[in-house]
């Protein structure tokens, strides 16, 4: 009876019985377990099922004081827990995804995942990009939300992913992604995979001004994004306990007919494989990236982008329609889609 009344509860909450974490079921954010938590005080730890008071849980950055587990975070927490307090300016915010292949599953169009998605998280994409601070030090940042279509990189995500990196070119700031991400978004079909070379052409770019790509791998990072951009830094972090991949370990296990080490995908084994740089814990990145901007701060004058796949960055421009900035010589996707057509 108990059985049941798990599996019918009422539309619209989220079943907990537990069950094991995958790639694609991750355990459940603070937020997943507070709208269906017995109290609106306490929430369990999905990892210990230790009870938790809710600000006490806030106090320490979203990770369980028991076992140290590090939950979930939306993009608005991260940037909130990250940035100095009112530096952040977010960019293209009036950027939205289209349904251009007309996708349909069953009853539900592209366009109804996109609307659900944005009323559930507020946001109107996956990623959300602008300019703060960190200890006073100045940056761009580019904060993926899982909670948005599991974080899937599209052809909105990857272009404010580049306009991010073109404006860290044009201010030279150094550039900080947090990354989590199911992968392609399969709702574009090629115009999700294209973005894979367009973000780590943009971080070529960013690289070749001599300015720092930091990324940081939350749970779960797999995909597309791991394959590209996010792997593409001069300093690659993790979050304790982060699972980290491109596919899940199932699938691999299917196809190689072996099973995996219990620890293959996370921060942790990565570290010792030589994937990620550091693992720092939620209350030290703060510091952490603080550290790292002191390293890497260079002149503001520094050589222009030489990569063959921008043009120089002194020739870019700021757009007067919508204040974005634009390198002239940059491919955009009707230039890939038309341009076997014109071979």
């Amino acid at each position: 009876m108990n059985r049941f009344f798990r599996r019918h509860t009422p539309e619209g909450q989220p079943d907990h019985e537990d069950a094991p974490a995958s790639k694609f079921k991750p355990a459940p954010s603070v937020e997943d377990r507070a709208d269906a938590g017995t109290t609106a005080l306490m929430t369990p730890c999905p990892h210990c099922h230790t009870a938790l008071y809710l600000r006490e849980l806030e106090d320490n950055l979203h990770v369980c004081p028991k076992c140290n587990t590090h939950l979930r975070l939306g993009a608005r927490a991260r940037i909130e827990t990250t940035l100095d307090l009112g530096s952040f300016t977010e960019w293209d915010t009036t950027v939205r995804s289209v349904d251009a292949l007309h996708f349909v599953v069953g009853t539900h169009t592209y366009a109804d995942k996109l609307a659900a998605a944005q009323a559930k998280t507020g946001e109107v994409e996956a990623i959300v990009t602008g300019r703060g601070s960190i200890a006073g030090e100045p940056c761009v940042l580019a904060v993926a939300d899982f909670a948005f279509m599991g974080a899937s990189m599209g052809s909105v995500y990857g272009e404010k992913l580049v306009r991010a990196a073109e404006r860290a070119i044009r201010e030279r700031l150094p550039f900080v992604t947090f990354n989590t991400s199911g992968g392609a978004r399969m709702q574009e079909g090629l115009f999700s995979l294209m973005q894979m070379a367009k973000t780590t052409a943009a971080i070529v770019a960013l690289g070749a001004t001599r300015l720092p790509h930091i990324s940081v791998l939350t749970d779960p990072c797999y995909g597309g994004v791991t394959a590209s951009y996010a792997t593409v830094a001069d300093v690659i972090l993790a979050e304790p306990g982060a699972r980290i991949g491109f596919a899940g370990k199932d699938r691999i296990a299917q196809i190689m007919r072996t099973k995996l080490p219990e620890d293959s995908q996370t921060a942790e084994f990565q570290l010792a494989h030589g994937m990620v740089d550091a693992v720092i814990p939620r209350r030290e990145l703060r510091q952490t990236l603080a550290t790292l901007f002191a390293l890497y701060r260079t002149p503001r004058v520094v050589p222009p982008a030489t990569s063959t796949e921008y043009a120089d960055a002194e020739r870019s421009r700021v757009r007067d329609d919508d204040a974005q900035i634009e390198f002239p010589d940059r491919d955009h996707v009707p230039d890939h889609i038309t341009a076997p057509v014109r071979r």
